[in-house]
């Protein structure tokens, strides 16, 4: 009987975690290649003046492992989601969306 029981608390764990990999893609999308962020149109090629000009809410400094840069992140806050502008090299890189 304990063993029985033993096997439908694991069954359970492995539902849970189950369920949180198939629900969790569904909340973040970074296969976008352009977004509208305070009606300005940013697009993937597109220049860092272009987003910082969009006036982010939050800039994030990415680095390396080892401490060099790897680049900077543009958060950008609207209703109900947030949009993150990956800027490498001087140009974005990636467009994905977060909802809250």
């Amino acid at each position: 009987m304990i063993s029985r029981l033993g096997g439908l608390a694991s069954f359970k764990y492995v539902l849970l975690a189950v369920a949180l990999a198939v629900g969790t893609p569904a909340l973040a999308s970074c296969e976008l290649s352009s977004a509208r962020v305070n009606s300005t149109l940013v697009k993937v090629g597109d220049s860092d003046r272009r987003v910082i000009s969009a006036q982010p809410d939050r800039i994030v400094r990415l680095t390396t492992s080892a401490g060099g840069s790897a680049g900077t992140r543009y958060d950008f806050y609207q209703r109900g989601l947030t949009i993150q502008v990956y800027v490498a090299a001087g140009r974005v890189s990636r467009v994905c969306r977060i909802r809250d």
